[in-house]
């Protein structure tokens, strides 16, 4: 057998594709992401740093709460629309549940170029790296010239780098009171990051984001031990561990972090955190409905969207 090749990741979906894949949903759900119009093999910023809508208008998310969900690594066009079209019905259904009306809650699922090949895992983290811009626009898009109300960012696997990146950006803005757009909340399900992300990169060290504490009010992090991918593969091409394997490395840089974001902000804002362990040997979540068994186990079951909306509520 050869090598695997690498790929050039899908281009942004159509309307017409974006459309069926909504015949699905009861609600609306706008899609958005930093795929170019056609095909490119290396990320380029001047495309890979904007993004695209499909589907209808930023407009049309107007004065609701918005709900942003990023797809992870090798994931192509289909297999997003698809993914997101799973976790939103799940979602909306938990939400429903709670007392929540349909019409105050915008879905928006955003897609970037991480289909790569199984084996380009690098590749895919330099067009994450850039697609955290684009992210990063659009949320200040939503917040400042659409009036979005509250804004909640989920990712899973590698989409986490693009959330904590877009998070970095808008936490930067707003230490230097250039903004004060933050996430709500931000869960990170299965964070295909290392676990030390969190603390301030040193040496050649790259992709750490520490500043995005600044970006966030509520960061809720999802780890399993039962996870193949982050246990296995993660550890092999980072020589490190995943966040979303056992949690953060040290919890003292997040602490730290919740006390700096107080002390810059004079007590206005603050940045908390909470990991929650849905491994099936679990000690604080005993509920085998919510354990993750796999890497893509984290919106399987209506237990599940009605933990994350307990949380987002």
């Amino acid at each position: 057998m050869g090598a695997a090749k690498r790929k050039s990741p899908d281009a942004m979906p159509t309307d017409e594709a974006v459309a069926k894949a909504k015949t699905k949903l009861s609600f609306p759900m706008l899609v958005a992401g930093s795929r170019g119009d056609t095909r490119r093999l290396r990320p380029k910023f001047e495309i890979h740093a904007s993004y695209r809508v499909r589907g209808g208008s930023l407009v049309d998310l107007g004065g609701k709460r918005v709900i942003i969900f990023v797809h992870g690594y090798n994931v192509t066009v289909p297999e997003a629309l698809s993914s997101s079209v799973d976790f939103f019905s799940q979602l909306s259904a938990a939400l429903q549940r709670d007392g929540a009306s349909p019409d105050a809650v915008g879905y928006l699922a955003f897609t970037w170029p991480g289909d790569v090949g199984p084996i380009y895992f690098n590749t895919a983290q330099e067009f994450a790296q850039h697609s955290g811009v684009a992210l990063y626009q659009l949320v200040r898009d939503l917040r400042e010239k659409n009036n979005v109300d509250r804004l909640t960012l989920v990712t899973h696997s590698l989409g986490a780098h693009v959330g904590l990146r877009s998070a970095a950006i808008l936490g930067e803005r707003v230490y230097r009171g250039k903004t004060k757009t933050r996430y709500s909340d931000l869960l990170l399900l299965a964070p295909a990051v290392e676990n030390d992300v969190f603390r301030r990169a040193v040496l050649l060290e790259r992709y750490h984001f520490p500043e995005s504490a600044f970006g966030i009010r509520k960061l809720h992090i999802f780890t399993s031990r039962a996870d193949a991918v982050l246990s296995t593969a993660f550890a092999v091409s980072e020589l490190d561990k995943a966040l979303g394997y056992a949690g953060p490395e040290s919890m003292r840089p997040l602490k730290s972090l919740g006390q700096r974001v107080r002390e810059v902000s004079g007590g206005q804002n603050r940045f908390d955190f909470e990991v929650h362990d849905f491994s099936p040997t679990s000690t604080t979540i005993i509920n085998p409905a919510l354990h993750a068994k796999s890497h893509g186990d984290y919106w399987n079951r209506p237990a599940q969207a009605d933990y994350y909306a307990n949380l987002i509520a």
